[in-house]
């Protein structure tokens, strides 16, 4: 995890999402769109990106980072 960490902060360009237990590590994202306790779209280079699950709070918000706390139901990625 350390070496995926340091190559996104060091070459920023990628989105980067990482799923664990009750949490979810966004990078390079572009904005957010809806964000909710239930739902959360993020807008990335070219696509839109749709958590789905409960109890989502946001435990780190900075610049393209997200750190998403929560338990994750669905994960959708719609290209466009």
């Amino acid at each position: 995890m350390a070496y995926n960490y340091l190559r996104n902060f060091l070459d920023p360009i990628d989105f980067h999402i990482d799923i664990y237990s009750k949490m979810i590590h966004i990078t390079n994202y572009e904005k957010i769109l809806t964000l909710g306790s239930n739902k959360i779209i993020i807008k990335a280079k070219s696509r839109k990106i749709t958590l789905e699950g409960r109890d989502f709070s946001l435990k780190k918000l900075a610049d393209r980072e997200l750190l998403i706390l929560g338990s994750l139901n669905n994960l959708e990625i719609k290209y466009e």
